[in-house]
């Protein structure tokens, strides 16, 4: 059987599957035609259309080696008898940690001091600020924005408040994190605010002009989840317009990212290649979790972590 890898994975977890099944690895996976030949996919961007699936004749699973499925067609997936998995919590410890190195980037204004140290330039900006004691608000308390709490609480004695409809009471009360019921609420109060929710309908430009104008003068917003939940225009507006102190997005709408973005003319944003999930360890806990899950499917079990 044969297993196609369409996006660069660690060396380690292509040697563990080159064990048990013909591996076709990037880049040559893209050059082979895996409509024909796959029994099984392994995807991290690559996007895996309706009209793929269609065309898939011995395609058994697509294995998600991360957590956001939104490149996948689960629904032309699901009717064409196509597993679809994920490896939630993989890269947890690995965006929670990025999460945390942005906002002291943003606060410190460490890249663009880079910049400018490069270009001859010597000299303090007139703002800087401390993460100590903060008060930050997460919206969406799963695996990342629970990690991201754990650190900020117990390194930085910050004040944690999440909004999270679908989080259990307890969960917050156990890791002293307070509820707010309204992202309204998270907005106005906090000094940080970082997204960690998947991209629906109902999150689509959740963050956008409106929410931008209740935040603080000198609050900073990250964003390591998806592209689209923050309008990228109104966010240049609010930077531009110093509504907010400033702003990190590790995604976007369209990547990869067009180099005449106007965010990207701004001193008070920070742009990355949806890397915060990739640190060597985390890449070899998601490849592997999405290989146990093809193994799964391919001798004829039940994988973990099924999406459809």
């Amino acid at each position: 059987m044969k297993v196609f890898i369409m996006d660069p994975v660690s060396p380690k977890v292509i040697e563990e599957i080159s064990k048990k099944y013909e591996t076709v690895a990037y880049p040559e996976s893209r050059d082979r035609n895996w409509h024909e030949e796959a029994d099984a996919l392994i995807v991290r961007t690559w996007v895996v259309s309706a009209e793929d699936i269609e065309k898939a004749r011995n395609l058994k699973i697509i294995a998600k080696h991360g957590v956001g499925v939104d490149n996948i067609n689960v629904l032309a997936a699901k009717a064409n008898n196509i597993l679809v998995t994920n490896t939630p919590g993989a890269n947890a410890i690995s965006v929670a940690e990025y999460v945390v190195t942005l906002a002291l980037s943003l606060y410190r204004s460490v890249p663009l001091y880079s910049y400018r140290v490069r270009y001859g330039e010597w000299k303090a900006l007139p703002k800087a600020f401390e993460l100590s004691e903060k008060t930050v608000g997460l919206v969406g308390l799963g695996d990342i924005g629970l990690r991201v709490a754990k650190i900020l609480k117990s390194g930085f004695g910050a004040r944690v408040l999440a909004y999270d409809p679908y989080a259990p009471e307890q969960l917050f009360t156990e890791n002293g994190v307070e509820r707010v019921l309204t992202v309204d609420d998270l907005l106005t109060t906090c000094d940080v605010v970082s997204l960690h929710v998947p991209l629906t309908p109902q999150t689509r430009n959740m963050i956008a002009r409106r929410e931008l104008s209740m935040m603080k003068e000198d609050a900073v917003l990250i964003n390591v989840s998806r592209g689209g939940i923050v309008n990228e225009d109104d966010l240049y507006d609010a930077l531009k317009n110093n509504v907010i102190f400033a702003a990190a997005c590790d995604v976007f709408v369209e990547e990869p990212l067009n180099k005449d973005c106007p965010l990207l003319e701004l001193d008070n944003f920070v742009a990355s290649p949806h890397v915060g999930g990739s640190s060597n360890e985390s890449l070899i806990r998601m490849g592997m979790g999405a290989f146990a899950s093809v193994d799964a499917a391919l001798n004829g079990q039940s994988p973990k972590n099924l999406i459809s």
